[in-house]
């Protein structure tokens, strides 16, 4: 008679049934993909997914692991950079945890955590996800192989040294400073604005380019608001000047309408002079 059949005639509890998911190490395939946007060092894990650290532009690695078919129990996860078998003796390091998620992309890691695991790779330790079964059957043991891993490194280093200084988000985020007043762009803003301008030159998606000028509450609304249309001028002139059409520019004066912090301090009203600048891709 069958053991499971057996087990679930008289009632017994089976032993819960570990599961390890890693590719044997003829088998350990490091993949090196990118452009001027993102760089992806990657590696299958036979029966489970895909182990991905993914640079963006502007930013520093990530950490991301996808299922074809998860069976992690949605929730924390435990991280740690493990030895080899042909390593007996060496200490495991612990990285810290992650939660699992639902979905194909089952765990998402920041820098802190997946810089650690880079470190590991390096040092000839294996990163290491371990979590819970959905059925509760036991744990489950993903293990990214370090063979061949020193190449790799070296490929994904050549395709970041390529990325752009900022991507899309970055841009968005940033502002256009005029701390000293006027409309005069200063060696500051320039940089922020060159460094739009080799995306916008990167990227032929982008489709619109959005302008908002603002200024501090001193002085005159009007003459604020004209102050403001003055810094956005400057901004599209500076992006113009330098083969960006000027049919992408949708621009707006706002004045002293729209502070980001209070007037009440020079340091404040220096913050509220600005322009940001916002790209929208077709």
């Amino acid at each position: 008679m069958p053991r499971l059949f057996l087990a679930l005639l008289l009632g017994i509890a089976l032993p819960a049934q570990a599961l390890t998911f890693q590719t044997r190490m003829e088998n350990v395939a490091w993949t090196v993909d990118g452009d001027k946007f993102e760089c992806r060092l990657s590696q299958k894990v036979d029966g489970y997914g895909e182990a991905m650290f993914v640079r963006r532009a502007g930013e520093r690695p990530v950490f991301e692991l996808s299922a074809w078919s998860n069976l992690m129990r949605p929730g924390p996860a435990q991280l740690f950079n493990d030895a080899p078998p042909w390593r007996p003796g060496t200490a495991a390091q612990l990285v810290g945890s992650g939660t699992i998620n639902n979905g194909p992309t089952v765990l998402r890691l920041p820098y802190q955590q997946a810089g650690q695991m880079l470190a590991g790779l390096s040092a000839g330790l294996q990163p290491t996800i371990q979590r819970g079964s959905i059925s509760d059957a036991g744990q489950i043991t993903v293990v990214v192989s370090s063979v061949g891993y020193r190449q790799a490194w070296d490929e994904f280093q050549a395709c970041a040294s390529g990325l752009l200084p900022m991507n899309i988000d970055q841009i968005s985020r940033s502002a256009i400073g005029f701390p000293s007043g006027g409309a005069g762009l200063d060696a500051r803003a320039r940089q922020m604005l060159d460094a739009a301008l080799a995306y916008i030159e990167a990227d032929p998606e982008v489709s619109r380019i959005l302008l908002d000028g603002h200024s501090d509450a001193s002085g005159d609304r009007l003459l604020n608001r004209e102050l403001s249309r003055q810094r956005v001028l400057a901004v599209q002139g500076y992006l113009v000047e330098r083969g960006v059409d000027e049919e992408l520019f949708i621009n707006r004066f706002h004045g002293e309408r729209y502070p980001v912090v209070a007037n009440s301090s020079a340091e404040g009203r220096a913050k509220n002079r600005r322009v940001t600048l916002r790209l929208e891709r077709e």
